[in-house]
Order: C-alpha cells, then sequence, then structure tokens
C-alpha cells in the first residue's frame, strides 16, 4: 500500500503569497518516505497530520521556484535530526542544488553537507530512494533544469509531472503510470506559457490513460473558478477517473483502484480522511 498525502495544493506566485492554499507539496510513503517540493507550511501541515519530519528518507525538489523548496532546509534538519545524524537523500533539479541560468542554489552549502546523499536530477537518469526506483523525467517551465518524477511504488508508477508546459515529450515519458499528478495551475480559456491549463491536462491524461488523474498546484485563477469543475473537465475528456486535490488528503494506492465516485466525493469536499483507491 502507498499514501500520497496532499499537504498543499496551491501553487504560482499569488496562489503563494496569499495562501489561498497551503503550498507543502506532497508526502508520499511508500515504506520510503518522501517528501516533494516543500513549499510554504509544509511542516505545519505536518503537524496537522502527525508526521514526524524526521522520519524521512529524502527530500526532493524538482525546480529552484519558492513555493517548490521555501521549508527544503528545515526538512533536511528533520531528516538529519538537527544536523546530528548524517542521514537521507537530498534529490534536486541543477538550479536546485548547483544554481543555473540566474537561478541561485535553493539548498545551502550547509544543508547539502549533513545529508548522507545528494543526487542531482536530470531527465532521463534514475536513482534510488531506500529502495524504492526513481527516474526523473523532463519539463519545459520558467527554470529550464527542472524535472518531474516517476515512483516506482510497490503499488506501481506514481508519475509527478511537475511544473511544465504541454510539450510532445511528456505523454511518451510518463506512460504506464497508475496515477498521474498533474500540476495545473491555471483554469479553462486561461493558458500561460510555462504551465499545464486544464485543456492541456485533459489532453495529457488522455494519451497516459492512466488509472486515476490527481489535479494539484491550483493558481489563484483557477480555485476561484473552481477546482472540481476543471477535474470533471479532464474527466470528460482523458475517460480517466480524475480528483481534484484538498489540502491534507490522502489518497491510498493498493493491489486494484477503485473509483467510486460517491465516496471520493464526499471526501474530497469535506477535506478529511483519505480517499481510499485498494478496492
Amino acid at each position: 500500500m502507498t499514501s500520497i498525502t496532499f499537504l498543499g495544493t496551491g501553487g504560482g506566485r499569488f496562489a503563494t503569497i496569499y495562501q489561498i492554499r497551503a503550498t507543502g507539496g506532497i508526502y508520499i510513503n511508500d515504506g520510503a518516505r518522501v517528501h516533494l517540493d516543500p513549499g510554504p507550511t509544509a511542516l505545519l501541515n505536518m503537524r496537522r497530520l502527525a508526521l514526524d519530519p524526521a522520519k524521512t528518507d529524502a527530500v526532493m525538489i524538482s525546480h529552484c521556484h519558492p513555493d517548490h523548496y521555501a521549508e527544503a532546509e528545515m526538512l533536511i534538519e528533520g531528516m538529519t535530526r538537527g544536523g546530528f545524524k548524517h542521514a537521507g537523500t537530498v534529490v534536486g533539479s541543477r538550479s536546485v542544488i548547483e544554481g543555473v541560468a540566474g537561478f541561485s542554489p535553493a539548498v545551502s552549502e550547509y544543508h547539502r553537507s549533513i545529508a548522507a546523499r545528494i543526487v542531482t536530477a536530470t531527465p532521463g537518469e534514475a536513482f534510488d530512494i531506500a529502495g524504492m526506483k526513481v527516474e526523473a523525467t523532463p519539463t519545459s517551465h520558467g527554470d529550464p533544469s527542472g524535472v518531474g518524477f516517476r515512483f516506482h511504488t510497490s503499488s506501481g508508477i506514481i508519475s509527478y509531472v511537475g511544473d511544465t508546459e504541454l510539450t510532445d515529450e511528456l505523454a511518451p515519458v510518463h506512460k504506464g503510470c497508475r496515477v498521474l499528478i498533474l500540476n495545473v495551475t491555471r483554469p479553462l480559456g486561461s493558458r500561460v506559457p510555462k504551465h499545464l491549463c486544464t485543456e492541456d491536462a485533459g489532453d495529457l491524461a488522455k494519451k497516459v490513460a492512466p488509472e486515476v488523474v490527481i489535479l494539484t498546484h491550483f493558481g489563484m485563477k483557477l480555485v476561484h473558478d473552481g477546482v472540481r469543475k476543471q477535474a470533471e473537465f479532464v474527466e470528460d475528456l482523458s475517460g480517466c477517473r480524475t480528483l481534484a486535490a484538498e489540502d491534507l488528503m490522502t489518497v491510498q494506492v493498493g493491489k486494484t483502484i477503485r473509483t467510486a465516485r460517491s465516496r471520493g466525493k464526499e471526501i474530497i469536499e469535506e477535506g478529511r480522511g483519505p480517499v481510499d483507491l485498494d478496492a
């Protein structure tokens, strides 16, 4: 059984500035415990869910924008027991680890030194996190070195596409996943460069054809336009069961995926408890 917990489902400058939704990233537990893109509110929402920052095997940052890395260094301190235990893995795009093209490193030299391992993620390369294979995938975003990730979990592949605009190379690299997590910043009829809008998400989901699509990383306009409206559009276009993530929502992925709308809808509306995908 693999769990995916959304510690924040907002994204983009203004949604982050005003915290229209939390921006804490995603916590994946498949034996290996991974914190993915820990923006502001990551630690606060971990506390709300009684998740221990010290029980972290990897901190992973897809690119060098603060809604994806703002609390990374404190999570690294948690992972290393305040720096007293040389432990865990820090994974980041080249901009995050080294700094490129006007982006300074998002993780300090000190915080890189206290982790047991540093991985600079490059599209097409694979690495191991506590026994779980992870692949880095390409993106086309404002940070030119940004990446997405494919997690080869005990329950199948979970793909996190990351911040990107729609390109021809995305669908082929994410095919075969059971769960497709899409960062959808802009709503219907509101495309901007370097980000996915709802129409793009529907096109990509249709080509990848996962069992479940989860939308997250909502910009301010999208939240105001209605997240469920976007999920319904993606589901109708792609034919894939589509969830609009809510802050503090947990999805459980088991041997089979149950997409009962009634149960999932009730939990998402109330914003509490797990969406159980194990039949």
